[in-house]
């Protein structure tokens, strides 16, 4: 029953300190002795023409030489000091502000091999060498066919992630450093490298001294007094050696360019997307936002878009900052499907569920938000609430929200769940006969691999 589940959202476990002026955020949660560090550098002044290249010199730290290491030796002792360093760009929305976009040099260590674990994170960042041509070119065409191997199994989540980009600057982020406009800078790369390898060196080294400055550093500290004793020692250290704040960039103007697209790839089937932003129309989110999208994936989409259409499954999210996605998986239609989506609102609106069908719509939902975490999750969990600037008591009421959710707060979400369909954001990735065959729906068809540079 309701008054089974817990009413009490989970703590933020998180205290702001500061340490030689730079902002600490200590978790303190017991990590049976082993420190989660984490370094962030906020990246937002890198120029949005530099997006793709930043994205490139992350996933290339740690995989080059440095000034005194082979690459060999170097992933040779992390794995013999560290549980593992790795770097990587995330972006962070919010309904408060514009965003956070972040790179993120993260370690975990046992209390005993801190020094030498930051020692190895400094040289990661502050030493990379990306001169070698032949390594480059190697580490290039090896994410172009990872790349492409995971295009072929999550074109659900580059669908997504696309028609946001159309209307969302978190979104376009994404696309640029991860999704299908990345892996179209990557191709490119990898096919005309002789002519471009002299820039690729050139940007990742100019990037290393644009981030790793001190000036946008944050610190992310998970585990008990011990591990935060260890910042408190080494943070200065690791702040006299980043690099010198270059000359601040000007406010950029990210442009969003509303376009229908449509991607065609070598499979038989398609991933079908409609996306929009409902704070756009002044509407807020409402836990009970969490029960329609467990409402629809186990009931609508499940009967309409799997069982009668034949496709895998039907995803959709609602975000804090408004962004909402339906995507389908797998799916062997194109037409149907955007058909089926344009009925969500009227699906609301007859929304009915007697109180068992109700609980067990809140029950699914819950398992969700109370998912079990290990200490490094918690930590993320709490550093994800601060960039974003969430607290405690809207965390708690976002779950008061499901817990006492009716279905007259579903259906309440009708002209909300419209207005989002009304902005006809649209992406498919798909097979070329069917894309071919509905033209007319998209403003542009092209095939996936194409590069847009």
């Amino acid at each position: 029953k309701r008054s089974d589940l817990k009413k009490e959202a989970r703590p933020i476990d998180l205290v702001e300190k500061e340490v030689d002026g730079i902002k600490v955020l200590h978790h303190n949660v017991f990590s049976n002795g082993i420190h989660y560090l984490n370094l962030v550098f906020d990246v937002k002044h890198v120029a949005q023409e530099d997006w793709q290249y930043l994205s490139l010199m992350s996933r290339m730290l740690g995989l080059v030489n440095t000034k005194n290491y082979s690459y060999a030796d170097l992933a040779n002792a992390v794995n013999i000091y560290t549980g593992g360093i790795n770097v990587g760009l995330t972006t962070y929305s919010s309904p408060k502000h514009d965003g956070r976009f972040t790179c993120e040099v993260r370690a975990k260590f046992l209390y005993g091999e801190a020094e030498k674990a930051i020692q190895l994170m400094k040289e990661m960042m502050l030493h990379s060498d990306f001169s070698d041509e032949a390594r480059m070119h190697e580490l290039i065409a090896s994410q172009r066919s990872r790349l492409e191997m995971r295009m072929s199994n999550t074109g659900n989540v580059l669908a997504a992630g696309r028609a946001m980009a159309c209307f969302s600057v978190p979104a376009l982020i994404t696309d640029s450093i991860s999704g299908i406009a990345y892996y179209q800078f990557v191709k490119d790369l990898d096919e005309h490298y002789d002519e471009k390898k002299e820039e690729i060196c050139k940007k990742c080294e100019q990037l290393v001294h644009q981030v790793f400055t001190s000036s946008h550093l944050l610190v992310s500290t998970t585990g008990d007094a011990t591990a935060y004793a260890q910042v408190e020692k080494y943070l200065p250290g690791i702040k006299e050696d980043l690099f010198e704040t270059t000359q601040e960039a000007p406010k950029q103007e990210i442009k969003l360019i509303r376009k229908k697209e449509g991607f065609k790839d070598a499979s038989q089937v398609q991933y079908v997307c409609r996306a929009g932003n409902f704070m756009k129309d002044g509407y807020t989110f409402h836990g009970a936002m969490n029960i329609l999208k467990v409402a629809l994936s186990y009931d609508y989409f499940w009967i309409n878009i799997r069982v009668k259409g034949g496709a895998y499954g039907c995803m959709n999210g609602y975000m804090k900052n408004g962004d909402t996605y339906f995507v389908s998986y797998r799916d062997p239609n194109l037409e149907k499907t955007n058909e089926i989506y344009d009925g969500i609102p009227a699906y609301i609106e007859q929304f009915t569920a007697d109180e068992r069908d109700m609980t067990k719509y809140i029950i699914g939902t819950i398992s969700d938000m109370d998912v079990p975490m290990n200490p490094s999750t918690k930590g993320d969990r709490s550093m994800a609430a601060y960039l974003q600037n969430i607290s405690y008591e809207e965390i708690q009421k976002e779950r008061d929200q499901v817990i006492g959710a009716t279905q007259e707060d579903i259906r309440g979400l009708r002209d909300m769940i419209a207005s989002v369909l009304a902005e006809n954001n649209l992406c498919v990735v798909g097979n070329e006969e069917t894309l071919q065959a509905s033209e007319g729906m998209f403003g542009e068809v092209k095939h996936l691999n194409e590069s847009e540079r």
